[in-house]
């Protein structure tokens, strides 16, 4: 699937339906945008992060984050 998008004024760009459709794509998940050598640029659907997912199923203290080591901090 080959498709033409334009940039706006604000540098952003729609994912086409198609595209959106055929990898299952939902508002707020992570693509990764890697630039190569002969000037063409890839964008991959970015792998699930269990952690976020999981953020929000049980309650927190007030200012504590869930599961900081999770997330490498």
């Amino acid at each position: 699937m080959t498709t033409s998008v334009k940039m706006s004024s604000k540098n952003q760009i729609v994912v086409p339906r198609e595209a959106r459709d055929a990898l299952e794509l939902q508002p707020g998940q992570r693509l990764l945008v890697n630039v190569r050598e002969d000037g063409v640029i890839e964008m991959r659907k970015a792998a699930d992060d269990p952690a976020a997912r999981l953020e929000g199923i049980l309650p927190r203290a007030e200012g504590e984050e869930l599961w900081p080591e999770a997330r490498g901090e």
